[in-house]
């Protein structure tokens, strides 16, 4: 059996269309916290989710109505919601905790919303406002804007540009960067951004490693989490790990703000090594 970053690199070779969001949502879980077998059990528990809410889509005739049908099963019946109590806790993040724990942050619960839906046929897309994510239905012609931190709650244009603090002179830019789709590995990188944020904050270093490794996977031009990446590495004492990445990122960003200081921590770093030998 492959490894969690094996298959999740299978996963995401696929085209975007065809990715498996759930999927690669658990096998982040898998790998970050080092355990297994989470895929099957977790994506045959949103199988059954989607099925016990087919009967009441089938009896929808209008957009609303169908919006209606799964909002209610999932945030009425079943009970998600947003943790607005403990935000910053790491099982946010992760898709099989907030199907046990049925709460969660924004994005997670936006994938549980959209991977529900889509098992049913419904025209949904993730939309990643600045701070805070949604889901649209209908997109672009008759759009439904839903909050699934807020228990699915209805969301006009208007909210929308109100939640996120933008001017209405700005509406047309609003509206083009950020109430279209974004793509599912958008949609992957930004958990794990979440995540990296947390872990750095706490200082748990193996833990942000293993995040930076996977949104290098995720989107690999991303040079920022190259160097993030080689100082956690450093921290953890991968002394190689680290000179091969924050060289990388010298070599892509000759000209960075920081590059002295990087220089000077890269040949501390190569006189510890040369120590080694």
């Amino acid at each position: 059996m492959p490894s969690a970053k094996t298959a999740l690199t299978q996963e995401l070779d696929r085209p975007d269309a065809q990715l498996n969001l759930a999927r690669a949502a658990l096998l982040i879980s898998e790998h970050i916290n080092q355990v297994s077998n989470l895929t099957s059990p977790y994506l045959a528990r949103l199988d059954d989710m989607a099925e016990q809410v087919r009967p009441a889509l089938g009896l929808a005739s209008t957009a609303e109505e169908k919006v209606t049908a799964l909002t209610h099963y999932l945030f009425r019946e079943l009970g998600f919601h947003g943790n607005s109590e403990n935000y910053y806790d790491p099982d946010n993040s992760f898709l099989n905790r907030v199907l046990e724990r049925r709460t969660g942050i924004p994005i997670t619960l936006s994938v549980i919303c959209l991977e529900v839906g889509w098992r049913l046929g419904l025209p949904l897309a993730g939309l990643g406002l600045p701070g805070h994510f949604i889901i649209g239905y209908g997109l672009p012609e008759a759009p439904i804007y839903l909050d699934p931190f807020n228990r699915g709650v209805r969301l006009s244009e208007n909210d929308c540009l109100a939640l996120c603090r933008v001017p209405t002179s700005q509406r047309l830019a609003f509206r083009e960067q950020f109430l279209a789709p974004v793509s599912k590995k958008a949609i992957l990188f930004r958990m794990l951004l979440n995540l990296k944020q947390i872990y750095l904050k706490q200082e748990r270093w193996e833990r942000a490693y293993r995040t930076l490794d996977l949104m290098l996977l995720v989107q690999p031009n991303q040079v920022d989490e190259l160097k993030e990446r080689g100082l956690v590495a450093y921290r953890l004492n991968r002394l190689r790990q680290a000179t091969f990445d924050l060289q990388r990122y010298l070599y892509l960003r000759p000209n960075a703000p920081d590059s002295k200081w990087l220089h000077q921590h890269l040949e501390m770093i190569e006189e510890k090594l040369s120590r080694l030998n």
